[in-house]
């Protein structure tokens, strides 16, 4: 990461991600599974006959689940705490409108910044709930200190870009100049 020697926030180049990384990072945290054809019994039970779905071709399926160990692999090459704010960032959530229109993709790193460490539940679906009362909070603040220079959520902000930033600097390093690993259709 090329960060400012006196500890000012990145530059907002910095934050923005080559096009085919968001592609692949957005694909593996929200449609990967469901591109592959692990989808719901009951969804399988509807078949062919649900509107709009077809079911994939045996190489769209080998070529899916090839992107995945890709992504996969990418990610488990950089450092846990990179990956993790990539998901942070990338995974679709129902953040409240107030707080995501203010973050953008920073939201979930903010979120998770603002929650307390040392009370971090273990189970996924306790940490979420955990995440969407912080949420709440923070859309709170966003709206009570919106445009003041005093926001509570400035450092946390900050140093979202921060590790924002970092991630996406080790996502590059390891991937390389190589090709989107997803295929867009």
């Amino acid at each position: 990461m090329k960060a400012t020697r006196d500890g000012r926030a990145p530059a907002i180049h910095t934050l923005r991600t080559r096009p085919r990384y968001a592609v692949e990072l957005e694909w593996f945290f929200n449609r990967a599974e469901g591109d592959m054809g692990m989808r719901s019994t009951f969804e399988l039970s509807l078949g062919v006959r649900r509107p709009g779905m077809e079911a994939p071709s045996p190489e769209e399926t080998v070529g899916r689940a090839h992107a995945y160990r890709t992504i996969r692999g990418w990610l488990r090459a950089i450092d846990d705490r990179d990956a993790g704010v990539l998901q942070a960032a990338y995974e679709a959530r129902p953040w409240p409108v107030d707080l995501y229109d203010d973050l953008g993709r920073l939201t979930g790193i903010v979120v998770r910044l603002a929650c307390d460490a040392g009370h971090w539940p273990a189970d996924r679906r306790a940490q979420q709930a955990v995440e969407m009362a912080r949420a709440e909070v923070l859309a709170a603040d966003c709206i009570q200190w919106r445009g003041m220079s005093t926001s509570p959520l400035l450092p946390l902000r900050r140093e979202a870009e921060r590790r924002f930033t970092r991630a996406h600097h080790a996502y590059a390093r390891v991937r390389g100049e190589a090709p989107c690993a997803v295929r867009v259709s």
